[in-house]
């Protein structure tokens, strides 16, 4: 038997495509609100069923589990946000991009999501694959973007560690949010891009 694939790709209309469309809408709107409600521990795929009017059997063959569907409604809002700015200074553009991050961290889908997730990345590889490629590998490119286009107009030093910079961006956000419950507000971003903008000039002391 052929394994489902991990997360469904949202499909493009096509003619004859309707039901599977509208499906998929009913199946995610269904776990959005159990997610907003009761946070991953308390979302089931019988709870989905239910509340969204399709049979399990057919959300088993787009899901594997209540983790996969936690995580397809994460993409969601992920494809929501803006795309990262590509003008102004990179000061600018990373407090931009930075700053819708902590903004959807802090609101409660998004939050619960993460948190919930978090003890199952560690024992289920797939989901923790997934979760690598589909959500931080998307924070990875778009800070890296911003970061090389940097050194490019001539704000960071070309020698600069990108994967360095990029885990001193995302680290902390990923560290309050998961471990230490500290805030996550704009003057923090600051801070973390500021940290970041003075380990990348020209004018650093090595």
């Amino acid at each position: 038997m052929k394994a489902a694939p991990l997360f469904h790709e949202p499909v493009k209309p096509r003619p004859g495509r309707p039901r599977r469309l509208a499906t998929d809408h009913a199946i995610l709107k269904a776990t959005r609100e159990i997610l907003g409600e009761a946070g991953v521990h308390g979302l089931t795929v019988e709870g989905v069923a239910a509340r969204s009017g399709v049979a399990k059997t057919t959300i088993y063959r787009r899901w594997r589990s209540k983790e996969d569907l936690a995580l397809a409604a994460l993409l969601e809002v992920i494809r929501k946000e803006p795309p990262a700015p590509h003008f102004g200074s990179t000061r600018a553009a990373l407090r931009g991009y930075l700053g819708q991050l902590v903004k959807n961290v802090n609101s409660r889908l998004y939050g619960r999501i993460l948190r919930g997730l978090i003890s199952e990345l560690a024992i289920d590889r797939q989901l923790a694959k997934g979760f690598r490629e589909q959500v931080l590998a998307r924070r990875v490119s778009a800070i890296t973007g911003l970061l090389a286009r940097g050194i490019e107009g001539g704000e960071l030093r070309p020698d600069l560690d990108l994967e360095l910079a990029v885990d001193l961006l995302l680290g902390p956000i990923y560290y309050r949010v998961l471990m230490s419950g500290e805030p996550l507000t704009s003057a923090f971003v600051e801070r973390l891009v500021d940290v970041v903008m003075a380990y990348g000039e020209f004018n650093e002391r090595r």
